[in-house]
């Protein structure tokens, strides 16, 4: 009897053995299996992340762009503002119009906006080589300047802009001036023609580049166009500043 009980007790412990093993086997399969399930969680949260970084850095970029051109748009604004108010005054508008020629305003209000030589004619209804020659002298002052291209056949093309920079300096130049030295020659010539049948009327010097372009005649009667050099261009403008202030 008494070996019947040490039989069934061991085989009991025995049990009880296996079962702690299995529990243990079982406890170590769950920790293995879990590393393994929490990386695949990151594997299939991973791009879920990426995708969201780069539609936020696509929308910053869409806002930066934005805010971009809004402030572009305030400094065109500003800028032709500013260029509104120096042709609309009366002192500019005498020095272009005693200086470079009656349409001189016209044509830079023409070109804010980038135009062609033939484009500014056309539109103000004047002859090409007037409109060449007033936008010549406009260059010679820094004011106006040009982008040479070429057409579909071939023949250069020039696409007049305003400098709003140097129109701003023309503009404090002429507002510093005393009133009898309102006539003012380009700096970087030294070679002047003029009209000695116009001049009077039209009180137009022009630099050389200017009367290159008109191949040395006057664009308003075709007459041949007078040299002078500085020294005597600066003297003609003197006596017509005398002039004007006597009158």
């Amino acid at each position: 009897m008494i070996m019947q009980n040490k039989k069934s007790s061991h085989s009991k412990s025995k049990k009880t053995v296996k079962r702690a093993i299995k529990a243990k086997k079982a406890v170590k399969s769950k920790a293995k299996s879990r590393p393994i399930k929490r990386a695949a969680v990151k594997q299939r949260v991973a791009p879920v992340k990426k995708i969201g970084i780069r539609a936020q850095a696509k929308k910053l970029s869409v806002e930066k762009a934005k805010a971009a051109a809004v402030v572009a748009l305030e400094r065109k604004k500003a800028e032709q503002s500013m260029i509104g108010e120096i042709v609309e005054r009366a002192s500019f508008s005498e020095f272009m119009s005693q200086n470079i020629g009656k349409r001189a305003v016209e044509i830079i209000k023409l070109i804010r906006d980038p135009q062609t030589d033939e484009e500014i004619a056309a539109t103000l209804g004047m002859k090409i080589n007037e409109a060449r020659r007033i936008l010549n002298v406009l260059s010679s002052y820094g004011v106006a300047r040009y982008d040479a291209n070429k057409d579909s056949k071939g023949w250069l093309t020039f696409e007049w802009y305003l400098d709003s920079e140097k129109l701003a300096e023309l503009d404090n130049t002429i507002a510093t001036k005393k009133p009898e030295s309102t006539y003012t020659l380009p700096e970087n010539c030294n070679d002047f023609f003029y009209c000695s049948k116009c001049y009077d009327e039209q009180k137009i010097i022009l630099p050389f580049d200017a009367a290159f372009e008109n191949q040395f005649k006057c664009d308003n009667c075709g007459n041949k166009l007078k040299q002078l050099n500085r020294d005597e261009a600066a003297l003609l403008f003197e006596r017509e500043a005398a002039t004007t202030s006597i009158e």
